[in-house]
Parts: C-alpha cells; sequence; structure tokens
C-alpha cells in the first residue's frame, strides 16, 4: 500500500510539475528524483506516527532482521561495481561525505561528479538485480546455473556484467530480473 501511494503522488507531481523539465531526455531521472524524494517524505511522515507505540516495538525484531538482510545483500551487491564505484560508494555513504567533498577528496569537477553518482546508482540497482536473479533463480535457466557454477561463488564487476548480459538476451532470466525490486531503479 506504501508502494501505492508513492507512485500515485510521484505521478501527480510529476504531471503538476512538468513544465519544470528542461530536458526531455532527462525525463526518467527527474522522475525517478520525484519517486526518491516522495518516497523519503512517505517515510518521514509515516515514522512519526509509530515512534513509541506498540506496533513499532513488536515488529521490531523482524524489521531488524529484515534490515540487517538488507544492508548484507547491498555490501554483497556492492563486490558488482569496480574499484573506483566502490571507492566513491564508501566515501559518499559510509563516511557521508557531500558532493563538494567528493569532488575534493577524488579530485574530479562537481559535475563529475554528479555523473559518476548517478552512473553508480544504475550500476549498483544492476548488481543488485544481477545478485538477487543469480540467488533465486538459479536453478529455473540452465545457462545462468552454468554462469554461477563457472564463478565459484565469487561476484565482481566481471560476474555482474555477465549475468545482466545473459539477463538481457534469455526470456526467462530477463523476465525474472525485471520483477526484482532492485530493477526499477536501474536500466533493464
Amino acid at each position: 500500500m506504501a508502494g501505492d501511494d508513492v507512485v500515485q503522488e510521484t505521478f501527480l507531481r510529476a504531471s503538476m510539475h512538468i513544465e519544470q523539465l528542461r530536458n526531455a531526455h532527462k525525463l526518467e531521472a527527474w522522475v525517478r528524483a520525484i519517486a526518491k524524494n516522495e518516497s523519503y517524505k512517505y517515510l518521514r511522515q509515516h515514522q512519526r506516527l509509530f515512534v513509541g507505540s506498540e506496533p513499532l516495538h513488536a515488529y521490531s525484531t523482524e524489521v531488524d532482521s529484515r534490515i540487517s538482510e538488507l544492508r548484507l545483500a547491498m555490501m554483497k551487491s556492492r563486490e558488482g561495481l569496480s574499484n573506483r564505484d566502490q571507492q566513491f560508494l564508501h566515501l559518499h555513504l559510509d563516511q557521508e561525505l557531500n558532493r563538494e567533498e567528493l569532488s575534493v577528496r577524488l579530485d574530479i569537477s562537481m559535475s563529475n561528479v554528479y555523473k559518476l553518482g548517478q552512473r553508480i546508482e544504475v550500476r549498483l540497482a544492476q548488481s543488485c538485480a544481477a545478485l538477487a536473479l543469480a540467488t533465486s533463480h538459479q536453478f529455473s535457466c540452465e545457462v545462468l546455473f552454468q554462469l554461477i557454477r563457472e564463478s565459484k561463488g565469487e561476484y565482481s564487476p566481471l560476474w555482474r556484467k555477465r549475468i545482466t548480459h545473459h539477463a538481457n538476451k534469455c526470456t526467462t532470466c530477463g523476465g525474472a530480473i525485471k520483477k526484482t525490486p532492485a530493477s526499477r531503479l536501474g536500466s533493464f
């Protein structure tokens, strides 16, 4: 239900403010930014409703275990990124550097920080989706199963690319990867 509310509010905002879109080629990124802001807004509003109430405490262990499970998946999916991408994520997310500090630390311009951030966002989504496909769908496709067997449990940019490439060509895996939540953020 929360997802439906956010999607509805996103498209409502996008339709109300479409004249603010300067470049039609950036429509997808623009709508994604609106969706991200609406998600944060929804979470802020609904988090206030539950703080200190009994239902939150009843679900806290289940939520905590799900959050730790998602953190592990995110850490594993980072392995599917290049060293430069991992360094950027480490500085930005783990050390909480803002864009200006990233520009100085990485010795790149502000515009390149934004471009790199957007590319990494897409690659990380692809990595999450590829990892989810590999772990949940490996027995449904013989070619994917062979790919995973060849990887010997290693997950790297090479294997992310191979799994993604396979999913884009295979009708079985292509349909499955599009159903992973992370694929909605990436470019499949």
